[in-house]
Parts: structure tokens; C-alpha cells; sequence
């Protein structure tokens, strides 16, 4: 049997990929384009036992579907601008359409939008619910190892339990991480057999290790404005948020939205460092002016109290112990010492080592080289039938929903442009 389709990979791009490429009605509501229902036979080909494995544990197991805030940062790519070639400020609508038309309910958290049911468990019995009424073939516990073009321009994929035909095919491996969920490189193999350039896996979305020890502040989160710099203190990127803290590394959507850029920089050999403004809204001369009332006003006070109004009070523990003073009372700082402190609060400073590794990272960074990506279809430009798309591409978003964004209109691309070919 030669199949119309072979999608590898059962993740929601894969899904989405394989629904659009034979549903009607989808079809005509997004491509507003009336047409008789077209018989594709599609085969999904699932390395896990079943399907839609790390949607589950997406958005801590809400599924954070999409979102509605959108600018240049929210996506990063070897080749820039690609992704926005691929996915637009309004494609939040239409993520959120596609999941209402499959029967999911979605609720709007202020621009963050999940499933009503807070469970992401709803998304995948939804995804499944419709490979059935489409009648898509999933094989699940198979992995595809290999991929190559026949004579008659069909493609071979062989896999560790058999040989299958088709007439397209869908890559949509997915990326490294999480193996514990089924992340794996195998798609970087497939991509090679194509001769498709790739860069390399590497963790995103991340914890980051530094050097420090930080064993009293474990457990403490804080708002900062934090800033990536090199040794000569370039800034490479910035971003407020709340920082989690552990005993040897910081952690929080601020540091896994920076992680990518840090991951970068490493790779490059790089020194990264990150400093932290633990209190964005008052100026460092202000801080200083205020530290200079209060001792003033209170010369009496412990340092520890002096700090306790600004920061949470193992930071304040954490920053004194940094200064190394004998000193125990704000009276006994002279003016020098008193600006160093407000320094300290402004441009609190950790060395990072390292990322966090694959089984700790939410995404991957590196995948497919875009440059061979039409953005319209997902189509490689040097193989007419093969499409790339969702976390195999050299694509990742920041955390809040636009990875799986990503995954879905990569996904309605890659199946729009199969229902449309003959």
C-alpha cells in the first residue's frame, strides 16, 4: 500500500498536520475555500506508546494553548525573521479556533489561553477523538530510522518493525527535550539522510547553573529586571520577572525565557553573567539616599532590618554575607559602604556555568536549517513531498503558549498544503 501521507510523530504538530490535511470542514473554515471532502490515507507512525505524550505535561498540565501578546522576542531562530514569516500576531485566533472546532472549550487568562477544563488531558482525547472520525492509521511503541525517495518519487520510511510507502511525508520528530517523554535527536538523522542541515539539540527553557552557592536562598523567589552580560559587560538581553532560587541554580519563566540567549553565549565560549535589579522601580541614587535616612533615623537598626524593606530577608542575609562587613548596625556604614550596598541590591551578580540538561528543559533549541523551509507550506525547498515542522525546526518560543503554537500552525501549514496537492 502506498499511503496519500506518513506523518512521523504523534505530537501536536504531527496531529495537527495529519487532521488538516484530511478534514473538510477544517478546511473550509480556515482556508475559506469550498471543496469536496478529499480521501487521503494518512498513517501516523508514534515512537511512544501513546500519543500526545508531552502535551500532557504542557503549561504543568493545563495546556497553556496560546497567546495573545506578540512581538520580536517571542520566538528565537538561527535565521531570524523566519518565524515570523510562519506565524502573525493574530495566529493566537486561530490556534484557539482550531481547538474549539476539535471541541475544546477556551478560556482567556488574560491573554493566556487554556482549555476551560484546565487539563491538558482534554487537548489530546480531543486530537484523538478526531484521527478517528478522519480515519488516520496511528501506530504507536514504532520508531522511524530511516527515509528515502523512490524511483517513482514516492518515499520508503523503514522503521524497527517494517517498511511503509507514501506519497508525502511529515516530519514532526519534535526536539531533545524532556526524554523522559519521549525527546529525542532522531529527527536530526532523518534530516540527515535528506542531506538537510541542522544545528544540533541544545537544551531551552531552562534552569541555568552558576557558581555561587546559593544553599540559604533555596526556595526564595523574587521579582528582578534581569540582565545577560559577557566579561566586558556587553548586554546580550534582558527581562523582568520573578527569579526563582535554588541551592546552585536560578530557575522562573524570566530565566527560562533568557535561557536560550545564555545557551548561545556558552556554546560560543562565552562568559555569562546575570545581574540582578532586585528593585527596578527605585534608581540606585535614590536607594543610596534612602540607606542615608535611615541611618540617620534609626542608627540604632541592624543592617539585616535596613535590608528586610526592600528584599525578601534571606536575600538580605545573602547580600550582607556578600559585602563581608564585621559591622552589624547601620551607623556603623560610612557613605562609600552605604553605596556599595545599594550597588549590591541594583547589580546583584551570579556567574552562570551552565544550562540545566535535556531531561530539565521544557523545549530544545537548533533543528532543522530554515533556510530550506518554505514558511508558506513547511515544505523543504529541495524535496517536493516532505514537510518540516514544530520543535524540528531551528524554531523556539519563550514560555506561555507559543511553542504550541508554534506546533499547531506549523502543523495546519504543513496539512493545508497536502489537501490542496492532487
Amino acid at each position: 500500500m502506498i499511503y496519500d501521507l506518513i506523518v512521523a510523530g504523534a505530537g501536536a504538530s504531527g496531529m495537527t498536520a495529519a487532521i488538516c490535511a484530511t478534514d473538510a470542514d477544517i478546511y473550509k473554515q480556515f482556508q475559506h475555500k469550498a471543496d469536496q471532502t478529499r480521501k487521503r490515507s494518512v498513517l501516523i507512525i508514534e515512537k511512544n506508546k501513546k500519543i500526545g505524550k508531552k502535551l500532557y505535561a504542557t503549561g504543568n498540565g493545563r495546556c497553556n494553548l496560546s497567546n495573545s501578546s506578540f512581538r520580536l522576542e517571542c520566538y528565537n531562530s538561527k535565521n531570524e525573521f523566519f518565524p515570523y514569516k510562519v506565524i502573525g500576531a493574530k495566529d493566537y485566533q486561530i490556534v484557539n479556533q482550531f481547538a474549539e472546532q476539535l471541541g475544546v472549550a477556551v478560556n482567556d487568562e488574560h491573554g493566556y489561553y487554556y482549555p476551560m477544563s484546565r487539563q491538558a488531558s482534554t487537548i489530546v482525547w480531543a486530537f484523538n477523538d478526531r484521527l478517528k472520525k478522519n480515519q488516520i492509521q496511528v501506530h504507536t511503541g514504532e520508531i522511524v530510522i530511516g527515509l528515502e525517495e523512490q524511483s517513482d518519487h514516492t518515499y520508503c520510511i523503514q522503521t524497527d518493525q517494517g517498511q511503509y510507502y507514501a506519497r508525502n511525508i511529515v516530519l514532526a520528530c519534535g526536539g531533545a527535550a524532556a526524554p523522559a517523554l519521549g525527546g529525542t535527536d532522531a529527527g536530526c538523522s532523518l534530516l540527515d539522510q535528506l542531506g538537510i542541515p541542522y544545528y544540533p539539540f541544545q537544551p531551552a527553557l531552562c534552569k541555568l547553573q552558576v557558581k555561587e552557592k546559593m544553599s540559604g536562598l533555596a526556595g526564595v523567589r523574587s521579582k528582578a529586571l534581569v540582565t545577560v552580560m559577557d566579561a566586558s559587560s556587553e548586554i546580550h538581553a534582558q527581562e523582568f520577572g520573578e527569579v526563582q532560587f535554588t541551592d546552585q541554580t536560578l530557575s522562573g519563566i524570566v530565566i527560562f525565557n533568557l535561557s536560550h540567549t545564555v545557551g548561545e553565549m556558552l556554546q560560543d565560549g562565552e562568559s555569562v553573567s546575570l545581574c540582578l535589579d532586585l528593585v527596578p522601580d527605585i534608581n540606585e541614587a535614590d536607594l543610596y539616599m534612602h540607606f542615608r535616612k535611615f541611618r540617620t533615623n534609626n542608627p540604632e537598626r541592624s543592617l539585616q532590618a535596613c535590608l528586610n524593606g526592600f528584599v525578601h530577608e534571606k536575600l538580605a542575609t545573602y547580600i550582607l554575607e556578600q559585602c563581608r562587613w564585621k559591622q552589624e548596625r547601620i551607623s556603623e556604614l560610612n557613605d562609600v559602604e552605604l553605596q556599595k550596598l545599594a550597588d549590591q541590591i541594583k547589580k546583584l551578580t551570579f556567574h552562570v556555568t551552565a544550562t540545566a540538561g535535556a531531561e530539565d528543559a521544557q523545549v530544545s533549541r537548533g533543528g532543522a536549517d530554515t533556510r530550506f523551509i518554505d514558511p508558506e507550506t513547511m515544505k523543504l525547498t529541495v524535496q517536493e513531498h516532505i514537510y518540516v515542522i514544530g520543535e524540528l525546526l531551528d524554531t523556539d518560543g519563550i514560555c506561555g503558549g507559543y511553542n504550541l503554537m508554534w506546533a499547531v500552525i506549523t502543523g495546519m501549514k504543513a496539512g493545508f498544503s497536502i489537501y490542496d496537492s492532487n
